[in-house]
């Protein structure tokens, strides 16, 4: 499919990602890679068709347009505008992501 939308990850989302990816392959090296290509697929589900994702539970959030989508254990945030996906963060799914987001 032809890819629609380009997907921007905005600083701090980048160090999340960073800050996973390296969590997980000091104990799991293979595991680390596989986890980021399902990052990296997600984020390609993302140009295709942005609104895949989940519009956010919390109603600030809903109000400003988040939007999440489910990577294993992780959400990633984001917002869509016009043609550009911008994603916010990358949280473990046990956070508390209203209050950080």
């Amino acid at each position: 499919m032809e890819k629609k939308f380009q997907v921007n990850l905005l600083p701090q989302a980048e160090e999340d990602l960073r800050e996973i990816i390296d969590f997980i392959a000091e104990e799991r090296p293979g595991v680390a890679n596989k986890m980021l290509d399902r990052f990296f697929q997600s984020f390609s589900q993302l140009a295709i068709n942005p609104e895949v994702g989940r519009k956010a539970r919390d109603k600030r959030l809903y109000l400003l347009g988040y939007r999440y989508l489910v990577v294993s254990t992780y959400l990633v945030f984001y917002r869509i505008q016009l043609k550009r996906v911008f994603v916010y963060r990358i949280l473990h799914g046990a956070r508390n992501y209203a209050e950080i987001l």
